[in-house]
């Protein structure tokens, strides 16, 4: 919890070490509440986080080239970039980055250079974000079928009632949109399930 915060000063205050803040139950909850009134007004839910109100006209343009492979340039301390193929993040100290950029010197803290299976995978987390997965997308993109190549994970998540896989498609119910971010562990490659790596 940032120290200038209310939360923050009451806890000083009460001797608390943990915020009072919701349990994920809880968010998931308020969040599944909100999509249905947004959806009770016309709104049409567009992923896990987002909901338009006539998504003929409104796009996500930036969410949408970048989940489907577009390079990203972050800017700003601890950013997450991807540009050909390199992934890389900023440093994470203010007074770092400050005097990396005033010295004229990329920012950066690491880096790595992404394999296509790597940046295959990428893709396809960003992708679940949305709700739904075009198999044939990656076919083309990549020459995988997604499909077979995560037939176990799809199993599992549609055993758990959060997803459904029809006519080449992978489709998220709601209870998975909500809790999308947590499913997605499973499908990175062994040597990156300690990683971040979206």
């Amino acid at each position: 919890v940032p120290y200038n915060t209310t939360i923050y000063k009451r806890m000083q205050e009460e001797g608390k070490l943990a915020a009072p803040v919701a349990d994920w139950e809880t968010k998931r909850r308020w969040v599944k509440e909100a999509f249905a009134e947004l959806e009770a007004n016309g709104y049409t839910i567009s992923s896990g986080y987002t909901a338009v109100k006539n998504p003929d006209k409104t796009k996500f343009i930036y969410r949408d080239a970048l989940w489907g492979g577009a390079d990203l340039v972050g800017l700003g301390v601890a950013s997450f970039s991807h540009v050909q193929g390199v992934h890389y993040q900023n440093l994470t100290e203010i007074d770092d980055y400050t005097r990396a950029v005033e010295a004229g010197e990329m920012p950066v803290k690491r880096a790595f250079r992404t394999s296509e299976e790597e940046r295959m995978i990428r893709e396809f987390i960003l992708q679940m974000k949305l709700g739904h997965v075009d198999s044939a997308y990656f076919r083309e993109k990549f020459g995988v079928n997604i499909l077979e190549r995560f037939v176990d994970q799809l199993e599992e998540l549609t055993e758990e009632g959060l997803l459904e896989v029809a006519g080449g498609s992978i489709v998220l119910n709601r209870d998975g949109l909500l809790c999308v971010d947590n499913l997605l562990h499973d499908f990175f490659l062994e040597h990156h399930k300690t990683d971040r790596i979206v």
